[in-house]
């Protein structure tokens, strides 16, 4: 395995995934990647949802509103914000209702449909690589629990560069690989002393796992300043202690496009 980020090659084994750990994550001992050998399968298609209702009081939703109270930590209305990989269409809702111009992007066709015909919202269908939005025209930039799926991340940040205003900030979210549960889960596994059981067709969907240098690197290469990384977790009592204390298993952060 060589490293996506800075070149380094035969990465060792990190850890390993499935009950006859078939599948195989890599970590750079340079720049802290850790990247998933995909010759044993990866599955997307498991991401795909079939409900979409923003109001309701549920735990999805819950974390839906900490990533948009985020952006509005960083930017305001009016502006224009686009979602990349916008899943249910959530935050695009609470967006729009809040005074945005906004803009989804959904890999799946039946995803773009659900979220256009329940909540009336823009969504094109296409991969974050082909996309092809206007350039330099969006304030914010979302990209949420994408990034760890997408083969080439540093070609979705540049992408994130590209569409952004001079100036304007990109949000993302993705898994923190050096949270301290799952480092605890790790070390168990190791020690033989706990062991995941997976479902009969578990197969990872992860490509890659980011923790704060890794990200920092890739935002760097394509030519984003990291200016605000912080860790959460949809319980609002966790959620209050991983902001200052990056223990947490998800990973929120801002980016931004030099002016």
């Amino acid at each position: 395995m060589d490293c996506k980020l800075c070149g380094e090659h035969d990465l060792p084994l990190f850890y390993t995934q499935g009950d006859h750990d078939q599948y195989r994550f890599h970590r750079c001992p340079r720049c802290r990647l850790v990247v998933y050998d995909t010759s044993a399968g990866v599955n997307q298609q498991k991401y795909i949802l079939t409900a979409v209702a923003p109001d309701a009081a549920t735990r999805q939703n819950r974390g839906h509103r900490q990533t948009y109270a985020f952006v509005r930590r960083h930017a305001r209305p009016p502006g224009r914000l686009l979602d990349l990989g916008c899943g249910d269409g959530t935050v695009l809702y609470l967006a729009r209702r809040d005074g945005w111009e906004v803009q989804g992007v959904e890999l799946f066709p039946e995803q773009t449909k659900l979220v256009r015909e329940t909540l009336g919202l823009p969504v094109d269908t296409a991969d974050i690589g082909s996309y092809e939005g206007q350039p330099a025209s969006w304030d914010v930039v979302v990209l949420t629990h994408v990034l760890e799926h997408l083969p080439d991340p540093v070609g979705a940040l540049r992408k994130i560069r590209d569409l952004l205003t001079p100036g304007g900030a990109g949000v993302l979210e993705f898994p923190n690989i050096d949270a301290l549960d799952a480092r605890v889960r790790r070390q168990l596994a190791r020690w033989r002393l706990h062991r995941r059981r997976y479902r009969p067709d578990y197969v990872p969907g992860h490509v890659q796992e980011f923790c704060r240098a890794s990200f920092a690197l890739a935002a760097r290469h394509a030519g984003l300043a990291l200016e605000r990384w912080e860790t959460y977790a949809v319980n609002p009592v966790k959620y209050l202690l991983y902001r200052h204390l990056p223990l947490g298993n998800k990973a929120r952060v801002l980016v931004r496009r030099p002016r």
